[in-house]
């Protein structure tokens, strides 16, 4: 047999180059790295020793009746009780941002296989005329949640806690609760789709995970966190405010922890803190966007990603009018990967 020219093989050397460094970038751009990561928290946590385990003496942080101002109907019976709970951080004004979340992706009643419920959450408004139309919109829709605390930004973690713990006591069986901002564009075939893949009933604390995130001192900041709050510069690992997922198991824990712990007023830090607190490691969702705002895509909007942040109602209900699988063969092969590219361009343009 005659021998291999050496021509052949360093034309074999430079396409196997050339794959191995697409297959890393492929890895890397789609977020495959994040999610490894992600899977090793636990082990690290245990090995660290960080983290108290959640027991059943720990008794959550549950509001009473009269905290809340307007309250949805409770999910009273097996029938009523959805398997994934989507809890809406509102704020009293955003009446146009609950219409374009009521007319797109919150009418999803259900969605890969789980039956869905959506609830919007905010405090009190300033004005004695805007609770007037708050109680209105209540009656007519019967999906406000208002809890007896000024609706700011600081108050966020409140609210967040207002939302655990109504889902506590008026939808306890509910398997899994998303917590998202009301400029959300949720994907929920896809995510749910996801989470019914998780194994067994163990607590579940899913979304954009954020490592080695710093404790921003200056007093200017609206994330500002004294050191006599919180004396570590680094917070634990945690999932991105603006979507993230618990199981029923792992918001109880959270309100259990949050008993034990100083309230920060950066929320999604302090959920993160409360999860640590309960033994409870984030998993890392690449398909769950953060503060990143990704172009009007409508394959990356209803195919792709899971969440997308920062959509305008406008925009929100034009992403909802495109065809519901709207990627073709080459766009959902390089899926995460493409989307973020689609997002890189895009600010590099407007720069």
């Amino acid at each position: 047999m005659p021998p291999f020219p050496k021509r052949c093989l360093r034309c074999l050397a430079w396409l196997l180059g050339f794959l191995a460094i697409l297959l890393a970038l492929t890895f890397l751009v789609g977020g495959r790295h994040e999610e490894l990561l992600s899977r090793l928290l636990p082990l690290l946590l245990w090995v660290c020793g960080v983290g108290e385990p959640h027991t059943a003496n720990s008794h959550p942080l549950l509001p009473t009746t009269a905290f809340f101002l307007l309250s949805p109907p409770a999910c009273d019976l097996p029938a009523t009780t959805p398997g994934l709970l989507v809890l809406v951080a509102s704020a009293p004004g955003h009446a146009a941002q609950r219409v374009a979340v009521r007319q797109s992706w919150g009418m999803v009643q259900e969605a890969g296989g789980l039956a869905v419920r959506t609830i919007f959450v905010l405090g009190l408004p300033g004005e004695v005329a805007l609770q007037a139309a708050l109680e209105h919109e209540a009656t007519k829709h019967g999906d406000l949640l208002q809890g007896h605390f000024a609706d700011t930004y600081a108050n966020l973690t409140l609210k967040t806690l207002t939302l655990l713990g109504w889902a506590a006591t008026h939808c306890p069986a509910t398997r899994f609760l998303l917590k998202a901002d009301d400029d959300v564009f949720l994907n929920l075939p896809a995510l749910a789709s996801h989470l019914r893949t998780l194994e067994g009933p163990d607590a579940a604390y899913l979304g954009h995970v954020h490592w080695l995130a710093v404790a921003i001192r200056d007093p200017h900041s609206r994330h500002y966190v004294p050191a006599s709050l919180y004396p570590s510069p680094i917070f634990p690992p945690y999932c991105s405010g603006p979507a993230y997922v618990l199981s029923g198991s792992a918001a109880t824990a959270v309100l259990a922890a949050a008993r034990h712990l100083p309230l920060l007023p950066v929320e999604d830090a302090f959920v993160g803190l409360c999860a640590r607190h309960a033994g409870i490691a984030p998993r890392h969702l690449a398909h769950m966007a953060r503060s990143t705002r990704y172009p009007p895509d409508a394959c990356c909007y209803r195919e792709v990603l899971f969440s997308i942040h920062g959509v305008a109602p406008v925009q929100m209900l034009a992403m909802w009018a495109e065809p519901e699988r709207p990627c073709s063969t080459w766009q959902r092969l390089l899926g995460l990967a493409r989307c973020k590219v689609l997002t890189w361009l895009t600010a590099s343009e407007e720069q």
